[in-house]
């Protein structure tokens, strides 16, 4: 029986989530294959994973990954941690550009962010084919029509915002991304030129990989956002940016994630941590104005005088297909 490798990045404060997620796969997935989930973490507790250890059985193993030791032993120069990360990012989000370096014994991999869930069957994914394409992931609408995320894209990323991919559901093609040095074109990036970024590893990625994606159908990719079409049968279904059902009274889709989140282990600790949050007006406040934050960031940085796009203009060979 052939197994697919599916790797998740999470904190402690994520094990709950991540919890729904997994569930939901388990549930959907076909028998036709094992699967092994690679949950790569620097925090979690005891008690936690202990939680998500239900979910290991014996074609759906669960392995937690410590990455601290191995990036240290990738990264020998020390870029990583001289670089300054910004207040809209840590060193965990990059995590997922070292997985075909970390795990060479595998040439195709699954990567997903946490904050999803999977009514679908994601074998159907995992058979996508991929040909010499360095990844497969699909077009980020959730960002379409947001005029200075747009303008961000176009002149300081300097990718087509038509084109522009989310991160949080990725199809590896490992072989390849190594062949070509993801991990360490990646840390050249970091130590010459420590960019700022809006969305720091879906900005590189987008910049690196760009003329060699694989461009999957939006329902691999579902984005509850006022500004999308809803789908009526998602694969995936991705809560990002402020569309969480655990920070909200209600948002597209959620009746998924709440049906999933009552078989996670972890139901009524969602629930309390909703109430809580809900009745915290301060932190309501703040949190639905993280994107006015990310908007002004984004403004900010499309004047700047290096960009991305100003990089590969002189400098076509750093991007990995060049």
């Amino acid at each position: 029986m052939q197994t697919i490798p599916i790797f998740f990045s999470v904190n402690d404060a994520y094990a709950p989530y991540l919890a729904v997620a997994l569930n939901s796969i388990k549930e959907n997935a076909s028998p036709r294959y094992s699967y092994r989930i690679h949950i790569l973490n620097d925090d979690i507790s005891a008690e936690n994973r202990r939680k998500l250890s239900v979910f290991d059985c014996e074609n759906f193993q669960i392995r937690f990954v410590s990455l601290s030791g191995k990036l240290s032993t990738l990264d020998a120069g020390g870029r990583l941690s001289s670089h300054r990360f910004g207040a809209f990012s840590s060193l965990t989000i990059y995590f997922r550009l070292f997985i075909p370096a970390l795990f060479p014994q595998y040439d195709k991999a699954i990567y997903l962010d946490s904050d999803i869930v999977v009514p679908g069957d994601i074998s159907r994914l995992w058979e996508e084919p991929l040909g010499n394409n360095l990844v497969g992931a699909c077009a980020d609408y959730s960002i379409q029509h947001i005029a200075p995320f747009m303008r961000y894209i176009d002149e300081y990323v300097g990718v087509d915002h038509r084109n522009y991919v989310n991160s949080g559901v990725l199809l590896l093609n490992m072989r390849r991304l190594r062949e070509v040095d993801l991990a360490g074109r990646f840390l050249d990036w970091l130590a010459k030129y420590g960019l700022e970024t809006v969305a720091p590893d879906q900005d590189y990625l987008n910049v690196l990989c760009w003329d060699s994606i694989h461009y999957l159908d939006p329902s691999w990719d579902a984005m509850p956002s006022e500004r999308i079409c809803f789908l009526e049968n998602p694969q995936i279904i991705h809560f990002n940016l402020n569309a969480k059902p655990w920070l909200n009274e209600s948002v597209p889709y959620d009746d998924v994630f709440w049906k999933y989140a009552r078989r996670s282990g972890y139901y009524a600790t969602i629930r309390r941590r909703q109430k809580a949050f809900l009745e915290d007006t301060e932190a309501v406040e703040r949190y639905r104005s993280g994107i006015d934050g990310l908007i002004k960031m984004a403004v900010e940085l499309t004047s700047a005088p290096l960009s991305f796009k100003s990089l590969i203009s002189s400098r076509k060979e750093l991007r990995l297909c060049s």
